[in-house]
């Protein structure tokens, strides 16, 4: 029976999707309106797709076959055998989905479940957690005796905590009217930096603002005049990108390579007509005798 799911936001911005083919990234939500409430789905490609893609004629169901290896590739679903049948197990199920209680039917067993989680993962990984952030936000509900998040006692030392407060300072001023200004920091916010100090340290903070300050793209000087934002920044892709100084120096907009390219190939041309010509101007003083032939 199909169930009602929850798709989160993070979804689309976790790089192991994004890393899958597009189809695949829906065949795999597809998966969680099937699985049962543990997130347990039979392993049978050819059922998979009269129920996810019932109108898709020309779909073959090889094609599926290579979506759930990709899937289990990347420990998205995990395999279990179970009285001689196959299933997948959606690793990370009960972190994203809110469930009914009314749906209390499952296909294999629950201690069965979770023991194959716990076998089948490696040591120390989260089994309930897709993206870094959730795994983030787990942790930070958990607080010391004095309050404090354990998440900001593990990633930083005591001289990388942030002082969010000042970095937004920090920043309005640095890219004021060249950026977007923002007016909070919000916990979204507070956890991407957080987990770009502890990554790359505090001072990469620093660094990553001036190379973007640098940079005329990402301050919009391009096609689009599209410019980037505080949030744009510390995705981890792009905090990195940043920080290596892929955006540093010129990036020319295409209407400037344009007319670049149109610069240099009237450069070109004229350089070829003056060589043809003086070429044929030396064959004529020759053909005339006026000077030596030039081997």
């Amino acid at each position: 029976m199909a169930r009602i799911r929850t798709i989160k936001p993070e979804f689309w911005e976790d790089e192991k999707i994004g890393s899958l083919p597009m189809p695949c990234r829906l065949f795999f939500i597809g998966l969680w309106n099937f699985a049962d409430d543990q997130g347990v789905f039979r392993a049978t490609p050819i059922l998979l797709k009269s129920k996810i893609f019932p109108y898709d004629e020309n779909l073959r169901v090889s094609e599926l076959s290579k979506w759930l290896d990709a899937l289990e590739k990347a420990r998205m679903i995990i395999p279990i055998i179970h009285e001689g049948e196959s299933y997948y197990i959606i690793r990370t199920f009960h972190s994203h989905q809110i469930l009914d209680k009314r749906y209390m039917k499952f296909i294999i067993p629950q201690d069965i479940v979770s023991h194959t989680l716990n076998t089948t993962c490696a040591h120390g990984e989260h089994i309930v957690n897709t993206t870094q952030e959730e795994e983030e936000e787990k942790e930070d509900k958990e607080s010391n005796p004095n309050g404090l998040p354990k998440k900001d006692e593990l990633s930083l030392t005591n001289a990388e905590k942030v002082d969010y407060v000042a970095l937004m300072d920090c920043f309005n001023q640095m890219f004021n009217g060249k950026l977007p200004s923002i007016s909070s920091m919000t916990d979204k916010r507070k956890k991407a930096v957080k987990m770009r100090a502890a990554e790359h340290g505090k001072q990469s903070i620093m660094a990553v603002f001036k190379n973007t300050l640098q940079s005329q793209f990402l301050l919009g000087h391009n096609d689009n005049n599209w410019r980037c934002d505080f949030d744009w920044i510390f995705r981890p892709t792009n905090y990195v990108k940043i920080l290596e100084g892929n955006y540093n120096g010129t990036r020319l907009s295409k209407n400037q390579r344009d007319s670049q390219q149109r610069k240099f190939d009237s450069i070109t041309a004229i350089s070829t007509t003056v060589r043809e010509a003086a070429a044929k101007k030396r064959a004529e003083l020759e053909a005339e005798g006026i000077i030596n032939k030039i081997p």
